[in-house]
């Protein structure tokens, strides 16, 4: 783009800029509508409630409306067709992470508070507050007289915060939905430490499984550990097998199909900043885990799968000694996928690693979990919202090429490129409490969105 063409488009955003500033009360009325829906998808807690104030919104600013129902949380769909040849779909969720303990909120955390220059409360930051703010960026550019460049979508689910565990039965119903679509928005971002937007490109999968075994049918005193089994120690046993000593996964054709990161996407992660004295000092720890570099652990972090211990039950947890041998025993282990990787597959792998090596009694009792997605580097989505990020706050953005979490976002990912960035910042609390974002960090996240819609102009078929 040359510089007569960007000076055409900033003028042309000059009066959506001003109505974002002039909208900033209403805005933050509508967000705090949005917060006191105590909508917490792990208690299955007010999601019908959420759901229909996310359609009232999007009717409000004149897009037709649907909503579907998944057996769970329901998900709510949103389209303004002005015939445009590109179109923009915006994923966000109305359901929030649980608000306990409330004795450490230092306001309700379903009652917006504003202090400090900070609107705080639950699902501010994820993905209420996202989802409010991208709404009104496209009210305020249709406020200025302005004809939209592009169609838009919008998708909101209910139980993101719960594995999205409905979700596909949604796409199942909508499958049309995601044709012709060029680009996502994903419901998350921010800016980090030093103050740069920040893009992910992607999301590691997952596969999470419970594991069990029952060795007797009571438990035993200890003083037969002499003879009688252990469902502990058989339990442990049997997660030794799963990895060595230096964090490789030993479960057969683990890695087979991963997908080799390109030189391109290797050069992105060298120059992020992984902050990795500031991760020693937040944990308590002097060392990365089995002895990586700085450098190792930042590019295990965006590349590399894992398998994790997430929990362990067995035998006596009272407070005291009882001396026990455990009759059963529960592990709770997850695996971080990258390129290629699906939950399926690993764990049809898993139940024959444990078989073949005499762990037929080791249960799976339940699991769940979703494939990754990672959108390219080079993708002209990718590089039109750079483009918003430069007019928006005067930076290029670090980029994520992928995160180190999970999400949904392969069932869009297949179809069209994502980004996912928003209005955080790094002391957002977003699953813990007090949640917050600044005020100009909501309106700036707004004014992005308005110029990424209207960079679409420069971006015809």
């Amino acid at each position: 783009m040359n510089n007569k063409s960007k000076k055409v488009l900033l003028l042309s955003l000059e009066k959506v800029f001003a109505n974002i500033e002039k909208q900033k009360e209403q805005a933050i009325q509508e967000l705090s509508d949005f917060v006191a829906i105590p909508s917490v998808s792990a208690k299955n807690q007010s999601l019908d409630e959420a759901a229909a104030y996310a359609a009232k919104l999007l009717k409000q600013n004149g897009f037709v409306v649907k909503q579907f129902e998944t057996g769970g949380g329901p998900v709510v769909t949103g389209f303004m067709d002005v015939g445009a040849p590109r179109t923009l779909m915006i994923y966000d969720h109305a359901d929030v992470q649980p608000a306990e303990p409330f004795d450490l909120w230092e306001s309700d955390p379903f009652k917006l508070d504003i202090r400090e220059g900070r609107l705080w409360g639950r699902g501010v930051a994820d993905n209420k507050g996202e989802f409010v703010g991208r709404v009104n960026a496209i009210k305020a550019y249709l406020a200025a007289g302005l004809q939209l460049p592009c169609n838009i979508k919008f998708v909101v689910e209910t139980e993101e915060e719960s594995s999205s565990k409905n979700l596909t039965k949604y796409f199942d119903q909508d499958k049309n939905f995601f044709d012709d679509v060029d680009g996502c928005i994903w419901e998350f971002g921010g800016k980090n430490r030093e103050g740069l937007q920040e893009f992910v490109l992607g999301v590691k999968g997952i596969l999470y499984v419970q594991l069990s075994v029952q060795t007797m049918t009571i438990d035993s005193h200890s003083a037969s550990a002499t003879h009688l089994p252990n469902a502990a120690e058989r339990l442990i046993n049997a997660y030794k097998l799963l990895k060595d000593s230096s964090g490789k996964i030993l479960i057969p054709h683990f890695y087979d199909d991963i997908e080799e990161i390109s030189n391109e996407e290797l050069e992105v992660i060298k120059k992020y900043n992984f902050y990795p004295e500031k991760i020693k000092e937040h944990f308590g720890i002097t060392t990365f885990r089995y002895g990586l570099t700085d450098e190792e652990a930042k590019i295990a972090y965006f590349t590399k799968p894992t398998c994790n211990i997430c929990g362990f039950t067995a035998g006596w947890q009272g407070e005291g000694g009882k001396t026990v041998i455990p009759k059963e025993a529960t592990m709770k282990i997850d695996f971080r996928l990258v390129k290629n990787q699906h939950p399926t597959t690993i764990q049809k792998n898993l139940r024959a690693y444990l078989n073949e090596h005499g762990f037929k009694d080791v249960q799976i009792d339940w699991s769940n979990g979703y494939p990754p997605s990672k959108t390219a580097i080079n993708s002209p989505f990718v590089q039109l919202c750079r483009e918003a990020n430069l007019q928006v706050y005067g930076h290029e953005p670090a980029i994520q090429p992928t995160s180190g979490g999970s999400g949904p976002m392969y069932l869009f990912g297949d179809h069209m490129p994502v980004v996912s960035l928003g209005s955080g910042h790094p002391d957002s609390n977003s699953h813990a409490p007090n949640e917050n974002i600044y005020i100009d960090d909501f309106l700036n996240g707004m004014k992005m969105i308005a110029t990424i819609i209207d960079q679409f102009k420069s971006w015809q078929k």
